[in-house]
C-alpha cells in the first residue's frame, strides 16, 4: 500500500470516528436524561408534568431543526456545521449542568437541541460523502452502532453518577467527548457542500415547530386549567391555525420538509402512522417507568438505568435478524407482529403492582424490544421502498421527524393522562405534582399508572390495524432504489 493510500485509509478512519463520536454522545444523553426526571423533579421542588418540558423542548427543537440543519450543511459547508454543533452542544451542556432552576435547564436544553440537530443531521452525510463507495454501508452501519451504544449506556451511566457525584454530570459527562468530536472534526473532515442549488424550507421549519409546541402545551395544560379555559382554547386554535398554513406552505415548496405528495402510496402512509403511533406509546411510557420504578417501588437511579436498558439490549440483538428477515418475507407480516408484540408487553406493563419482582418487571421490557426489533427496521425499510429514489432523502426525513413528534405527544399526553386520572382521584395539584411523596397514597398512584398504560396501548392496537392493511411496494417504485434500514 502507497503511503498516500496509507494516508487516505487513516484519514477515512478519522472521519468514521468523529461521526461515532457524535452518534454515541446524542444517544447517551437523550436515555440519561429519563432515569434523572424523578431526580430533577425532586432536587427543583417542581411537578413532573413541568419537568416533562426538558425532553419535550429538546424533541420539540429537533423536529423543527433537524432537516434544516441538513440543508443548511449541504449548502454552507457540512464540516462547518457540524463542527459548530459540538461546540454549541457541549457549551449548553455545562450551562444545563449549571442550572438551577427548571426554567433554566428546559431553556439549556433547548440550546443543546439546536447543537444535537447539528450533529445528527450532518453526521451521516459527511460519511456518505467522504468514504468511498465499498466501505460506505459498513461505516453507515458502524454510525447506527454507535448511537444505540449511546443509547443503551445512557441509563446505566447516567443513573451510576446521579447516585455518586449528582444529576449535574449527566450533563458534564459530554464535556470531554463533544470537545474532541469538535477537534477531530475540524481537523480530518474536509469541507463538502452540494453544487446544486438548494432551497431551504424556512417557513415550514418555523411552522411545524410552532404547531407542534401549541398543540403540546395545550395537551399539558388540560389537567390544570381545564377545556374551557381561554389559554388552552387559544393554544389549540393557534396550533390549527399554524398546521392549515403549514399544509398550505408545504404543498407551494419546492424542497418541502413534508412532502405530501407520498403519502399518497399507502405504503408509505400506513407506514409513517403506524411509526407515529408505536413512537408515541414507547416514548410515553419510558417517560413514566423510571418514575414507578424510582417513586413507587423504590428503587435507586443506578438500579432503575440497568432495569430500563433491557429493550435495547434486545433490539440491538434482534434488530439485523428482523432486517434481514424483511429482505425476505417484506414488511405487513413483520410489522403486524411487531405491533402486536409491542401491545401485549405494554399490557403485562400495565398489570404490574407494588409487589412486582424484578423479573416481572424487566419481562415486559424484553418483550417490548422483540416487539420494536420486528417492527421497526422493516416498518423503515418499506417506508423508504415506497418512493422513488430521488425522493428517499425526503422520507428519510420524514421517518426522523414522524419519529421524534410522536415521541414527544406520547410524553404530553402520558403525563395528561396520569394527572387528569389522579385529579379525579381526589388528590391536590401539590399532592400529585410531587412524586417524592407518592409513597403517601401508593394504591392510587399505582391504579392511574396501569390505567393510563393501558389507555395508550390503544394506540399500539391501532398501529396493529394500520400495519395489517398496508399494501405491497407500488410497482412504479424501482426495486433498485430500496435501501434495506437496519438499526
Amino acid at each position: 500500500m502507497t503511503p498516500a493510500n496509507e494516508q487516505a485509509r487513516r484519514t477515512s478512519r478519522l472521519i468514521l470516528l468523529s461521526v461515532c463520536i457524535g452518534q454515541t454522545i446524542v444517544g447517551l444523553d437523550q436515555r440519561a436524561i429519563m432515569v434523572a426526571l424523578p431526580t430533577l423533579t425532586s432536587t427543583f421542588h417542581t411537578a413532573f408534568t413541568t419537568i416533562q418540558w426538558t425532553v419535550l423542548v429538546y424533541d420539540l427543537v429537533l423536529i423543527g431543526l433537524i432537516i434544516t440543519m441538513g440543508r443548511l450543511g449541504d449548502l454552507f459547508g457540512r464540516r462547518r456545521f457540524y463542527s459548530l454543533g459540538f461546540l454549541i452542544f457541549v457549551t449548553a451542556s455545562a450551562l444545563c449542568g449549571l442550572s438551577q432552576t427548571t426554567g433554566q435547564l428546559i431553556f439549556f436544553r433547548a440550546i443543546q437541541a439546536i447543537g444535537g440537530s447539528m450533529i445528527a443531521a450532518n453526521g451521516r452525510a459527511i460519511v456518505s460523502v467522504n468514504l468511498p463507495p465499498e466501505e460506505r454501508g459498513r461505516a453507515l452501519g458502524l454510525t447506527s452502532t454507535a448511537f444505540h451504544v449511546g443509547f443503551l449506556t445512557g441509563p446505566s451511566l447516567g443513573g451510576f453518577l446521579i447516585d455518586t457525584i449528582g444529576w449535574r454530570w449527566i450533563f458534564y459527562m459530554n464535556l470531554p467527548f463533544s470537545l474532541f468530536g469538535a477537534y477531530l472534526a475540524w481537523k480530518v473532515v474536509p469541507e463538502t457542500r452540494t453544487k446544486e442549488k438548494t432551497s431551504i424550507d424556512i417557513a415550514g421549519a418555523l411552522l411545524l415547530l410552532l404547531t407542534n409546541g401549541l398543540f403540546i402545551y395545550a395537551v399539558d395544560q388540560l389537567p390544570r386549567v381545564g377545556w374551557r379555559h381561554p389559554a388552552l382554547l387559544s393554544a389549540l386554535s393557534l396550533s390549527a391555525v399554524s398546521l392549515c398554513f403549514l399544509l398550505r406552505a408545504e404543498a407551494k415548496a419546492e424542497t418541502p420538509i413534508l412532502d405530501l405528495s407520498m403519502f399518497r402510496v399507502r405504503l408509505f402512509s400506513a407506514g409513517i402512522l403506524s411509526l407515529f403511533l408505536i413512537s408515541g406509546t414507547l416514548s410515553a411510557i419510558n417517560f413514566l417507568l423510571p418514575f414507578y420504578l424510582q417513586n413507587l417501588l423504590g428503587y435507586s437511579p443506578s438500579q432503575v438505568g440497568w432495569i430500563i436498558v433491557a429493550d435495547s439490549v434486545v433490539i440491538m440483538i434482534m434488530a439485523p435478524i428482523a432486517g434481514s428477515l424483511s429482505d425476505r418475507l417484506g414488511s405487513r407480516l413483520l410489522c403486524t407482529l411487531g405491533c402486536a408484540v409491542i401491545a401485549l408487553a405494554q399490557f403485562f406493563l400495565a398489570r404490574l403492582d407494588l409487589d412486582a419482582s424484578l423479573l416481572r418487571i424487566m419481562a415486559p421490557l424484553v418483550i417490548w424490544g422483540v416487539g420494536w426489533a420486528l417492527f421497526n427496521a422493516p416498518n423503515q425499510s418499506s417506508i423508504l421502498g415506497a418512493v422513488s429514489g430521488e425522493k428517499i432523502g425526503a422520507a428519510a426525513g420524514m421517518i426522523a421527524t414522524t419519529a421524534r413528534t410522536g415521541g414527544a405527544m406520547g410524553v404530553a399526553l402520558s403525563a395528561t393522562l396520569f394527572s387528569s386520572l389522579l385529579s379525579a382521584a381526589g388528590l391536590s395539584g401539590s399532592e400529585i405534582g410531587a412524586p417524592e411523596n407518592w409513597r403517601a397514597a401508593p394504591q392510587t398512584f399505582m391504579g392511574s399508572f396501569s390505567t393510563t398504560i393501558y389507555a395508550l396501548n390503544f394506540f399500539a392496537l391501532l398501529a396493529v390495524f394500520l400495519s395489517a392493511l398496508r399494501g405491497r411496494r407500488p410497482d412504479s417504485v424501482d426495486r433498485t432504489d430500496e435501501p434495506s434500514c437496519r438499526r
